[in-house]
């Protein structure tokens, strides 16, 4: 007999589509979870999740990412002697860098200083001037394929999408956005993935020491002679009383953006559409009114969230649900869970407009660590969608719905391939 649990940590194709099969036995049981397979205790009720959220001297966000991720990576090759001496350079520099942390794996005052450094670079007069671009992009990309009358979303659209509005924010040339891309890739590759092959952690390990090299010189350039990009703020920044961020803050930082702006709201849009084209009703809704679009977004935030969880360490002996966590502990925050707890959320698995009066959903996290870049995100998402929506007078998926594929992750939840037919 399988054990969904299991088989959810396992990634298996069925546990990534719906995480939720696994999810609703863990919230009965109430008390958190150990999972060996990620050496964490996995917590899957929204009340229990906001109250470590919201004790950050408690529990530490300096494995944010947990043990897939690229830094834990880099330790075990350092540590194991059979590494390469080119790949043992390269996890080094890893290290060395992110061993400054930063706004995700950043704890107080170091994550207080951080925030207000580059508060300024992300304020809603900044992401409200940037929607006559992102929404002219959204048609260009559109322009490429509307005579085709078909259209693979996720290559064609929600890939580029969110790629080119973070690489421009950053600086980064067009020419250097496929390159910008597998840079991406390469960060996010091992979260929640734990079976990479060593011809795959060694072209990660690769991509990553490009990406140190381009942003190191880029850096010294923004010094030199800055100019109106993401980039520039973060090299400028500056506050009274406050440290200025260091080389590898400023590093560390930008591996950040290129993640959280690239891959969550990739996840995002697709999902977005996927949710309308496979619920007539909804899209006949949407399409009568364009202005729940921004609805739509929220409600599939909650219920596939791109971001499934997130990891805190414990700085004490924790009691959680009648289970003593051991201080030094690794804790498993399951987003994905808690955005469907029926304790919270008046029929949870099912999308409404109304959620106004019922607890905020935690796709962008909670607290002093909510998301920097949730903003654009729901710009990008809601002014793609209503492109796609103005461009075309129908849209239909080109697969049966069993068909899709979703990524093989735990901890990232986004589908891999999306084709789609549509009348312009």
């Amino acid at each position: 007999m399988t054990d969904p649990v299991r088989d959810l940590f396992d990634a298996k194709p069925e546990m990534a589509r719906c995480p939720h099969l696994a999810y609703g036995p863990m919230r009965e049981e109430a008390a958190p979870r150990w999972i060996e397979r990620i050496q964490a205790y996995a917590l899957t009720r929204y009340d229990d999740i906001v109250a470590v959220l919201r004790a950050p001297e408690k529990f530490s966000s300096v494995m944010a990412s947990g043990p897939g991720s690229v830094t834990p990576l880099a330790r075990r090759l350092v540590a194991d002697p059979d590494t390469s001496s080119t790949l043992r350079a390269q996890a080094q520099r890893r290290l060395e860098i992110s061993e400054s942390a930063v706004l995700l794996n950043a704890d107080p005052p170091v994550h207080s200083r951080q925030r207000k450094l580059v508060n300024r670079a992300f304020t809603a007069r900044r992401v409200l001037a940037m929607e006559p671009s992102v929404e002219q992009l959204a048609n260009e990309l559109i322009d490429a394929f509307i005579d085709d009358g078909k259209a693979e979303m996720v290559s064609q659209f929600s890939i580029l999408m969110p790629m080119t509005v973070i690489a421009d924010i950053l600086g980064v040339p067009a020419e250097m956005h496929p390159t910008f891309k597998r840079w991406s890739d390469a960060f996010v590759a091992g979260t929640g993935s734990m079976n990479l092959s060593d011809d795959t952690i060694a072209e990660l390990f690769a991509a990553v020491d490009e990406f140190y090299d381009y942003f190191t010189e880029q850096i010294a350039r923004r010094r030199e002679e800055p100019t109106d990009d993401l980039l520039s703020a973060i090299v400028g920044a500056r506050i009274d009383g406050e440290t200025p961020l260091t080389q590898n803050e400023m590093l560390q930082m930008l591996v950040q953006f290129l993640v959280a702006g690239n891959e969550t709201t990739t996840n995002l849009l697709t999902s977005v559409m996927y949710k309308l084209v496979t619920d007539p009703e909804l899209m006949t809704a949407v399409r009568a009114d364009h202005a729940l679009v921004p609805k739509v977004v929220e409600e599939v935030l909650r219920l596939e969230s791109p971001v499934q969880g997130i990891f805190r360490t414990a700085n004490e002996d924790v009691e959680i649900g009648g289970v003593t966590i051991p201080k030094g502990s690794n804790i498993y925050l399951v987003y994905g869970s808690a955005n469907r707890d029926e304790r919270n959320f008046h029929e949870p698995d099912r999308l409404s407009f109304d959620r106004a009066s019922e607890g905020n959903h935690l796709a962008f996290g909670k607290g002093e660590h909510f998301c920097l870049g949730a903003p654009i995100a729901r710009l990008e998402t809601r002014v793609g969608i209503t492109a796609w929506l103005r461009r075309t007078k129908e849209i239909a998926l080109e697969a049966d719905p069993e068909d899709v594929e979703y990524l093989p992750s735990f901890a990232q939840h986004g589908i891999a391939r999306l084709p789609l037919r549509f009348t312009a």
